[in-house]
């Protein structure tokens, strides 16, 4: 009898100490995705303001036949560049960067249990 009462003592710290521990999982994932967001949103933020500037650019920029008649004018002539005039940028990816960026974090054994049990929200590309 003393050994069935130790035993559903011990089996009811046990089911507080993982109700606890899911507790704290959830709020922890809750956290990681409210800051996720709000970095997103940064993101979109930079974005949106590089956006309204370069149609501000575009919208200032010369039409083609205004410069090519500029050009005539003033005779000088346009010709294609030769190999050694062309430079290839490699063009940023901001979420490979991202990426990168936090490959290099590790998580505890905890949490990757946790995070197999756990279903995650993701959103995916359009293209």
């Amino acid at each position: 009898m003393v050994k069935t009462k130790f035993f559903k003592i011990i089996a009811g710290i046990f089911l507080c100490f993982l109700f606890a521990i899911t507790y704290v999982h959830q709020e922890v994932e809750i956290v990681k995705t409210s800051l996720n967001v709000n970095e997103k949103r940064r993101e979109v933020s930079f974005l949106l303001d590089q956006y309204r500037s370069l149609v501000y650019n575009l919208s200032r920029l010369e039409s083609p036949q205004r410069i090519e008649s500029r050009l005539s004018n003033n005779e000088i002539v346009l010709c294609m560049p030769s190999t050694n005039n062309i430079h290839r940028v490699d063009r940023i990816n901001i979420a490979e960067r991202n990426a990168r960026r936090h490959v290099n974090t590790k998580e505890s054994f905890l949490a990757r249990a946790f995070d197999r049990l756990s279903t995650k929200a993701e959103a995916k590309d359009k293209f």
